[in-house]
């Protein structure tokens, strides 16, 4: 039987890449903002991948699959991450919560690193603007993008305003988001949260992102 040869590491840029450019591979369970929110920092050496949703198999099994698809499809530096991204607001029946729970063991245990959001991703981008209050509620989506109109004025996750999420801004999120890790052996967070601070800050402590 003949093994299929991996495809040579998807680095895309204008102008030329070198072997030593790092990959970093996020596979989310959304389809438009993280891949809009990455695509915010300025990059030379530095490569953001976004295994989105596009075909409405968000389910936590489906984004670890996409994941582990990329690995076997392309050969990967030593250097590159692959990341797993996924929410807690689809559902509290136990069939989820399993899904949910399994995927993260299979993630770690392939080597992959986590950055879950509690209840969703958008709460990421909240934190870049305010502090969530003890007594501030977000079980779903809905309730964080209701908080985002109210301090943004308005929000649409399929557009988002890089004039909103600058530099200075991230770096704030990163410190709110830190704040709010009570424990990091949590593999999501158990509180209104989000880990996607920890590839943030791991992209900003590399040389080669434009600040």
């Amino acid at each position: 039987m003949t093994l299929q040869r991996k495809k040579s590491r998807p680095l895309k840029r204008e102008d030329k890449t070198y072997r030593d450019d790092r990959l970093f591979v996020i596979a989310t369970e959304d389809t438009y903002a993280p891949d809009q929110y990455f695509g915010l920092f300025g990059k030379t050496r530095i490569h953001v991948k976004i295994l989105r949703t596009e075909d409405g198999l968000s389910g936590s099994e489906h984004v670890l699959k996409r994941l582990d698809d990329y690995v076997k499809e392309y050969e990967l530096g030593e250097d590159d991450e692959l990341w797993l991204m996924l929410d807690t607001d689809h559902g509290t029946k136990a069939d989820h919560i399993a899904s949910f729970a399994s995927a993260c063991t299979q993630a770690k245990q392939k080597g992959f690193h986590l950055a879950h959001s509690n209840p969703c991703f958008d709460i990421w981008l909240l934190l870049h603007h305010t502090d969530i209050k003890p007594d501030e509620k977000y079980e779903k989506y809905k309730d964080v993008e209701r908080r985002l109109k109210d301090v943004l004025g308005s929000y649409n996750k399929t557009r988002i305003d890089p004039s909103k999420f600058t530099m200075k801004r991230i770096l704030a999120a990163v410190e709110r988001a830190k704040k709010l890790d009570a424990s990091t052996n949590d593999p999501w967070p158990q509180q209104p949260g989000s880990y996607v601070y920890r590839v943030v800050e791991k992209l900003l402590e590399l040389p080669n992102i434009r600040k």
